[in-house]
């Protein structure tokens, strides 16, 4: 048997080490670009949230104040009640207990044309959400709203 001479040239080699190190940069490419995506959508999951829970807060509190201008004669507990019950979704949650309504003036009845506030407030807690700072983004945890009506 004839013992057979291979010659691997310099650019062969250069090339195989080329192909392995691209291989590797693709790796590396891919991995930052999946992290980074996945960051993105985290952020964008957060904020999607809280604009669901701030716009549930702003109707609660257009709804409170609607019913108490409308009904001048009711006490400040039966428009906190009527607002708690029409809490829904995640605001509404664990029998409203995340809820605080506040309605200026208490007194009842009101005179017609008098001015009624009603102020809802949301904290919510940190286990059903990403937490109040996530990657250098700081997200509150009580979300505040007031409307106001006058008494018909």
């Amino acid at each position: 048997m004839a013992m057979r001479f291979v010659h691997i040239s310099a650019l062969s080699k250069l090339r195989a080490a080329s192909f392995a190190l691209s291989r590797g940069i693709a790796v590396f490419e891919m991995t930052v670009l999946t992290l980074t995506a996945s960051t993105i959508l985290i952020i964008l999951a957060q904020g999607t949230l809280l604009f669901t829970r701030a716009s549930q807060v702003r109707n609660l509190a257009h709804l409170g104040s609607s019913y108490a201008a409308a009904n001048p004669a009711f006490d400040s507990t039966t428009i906190k009640n009527y607002v708690l019950q029409n809490a829904t979704g995640i605001v509404g949650a664990n029998g409203s207990s995340s809820l605080n309504v506040t309605i200026s003036p208490a007194t009842a009845p009101r005179n017609l044309g008098s001015i009624v506030t009603v102020t809802v407030a949301y904290t919510y807690p940190y286990n059903s959400s990403f937490g109040s700072r996530f990657f250098g983004f700081t997200f509150p945890n009580t979300l505040t709203s007031s409307d106001t009506g006058a008494t018909q």
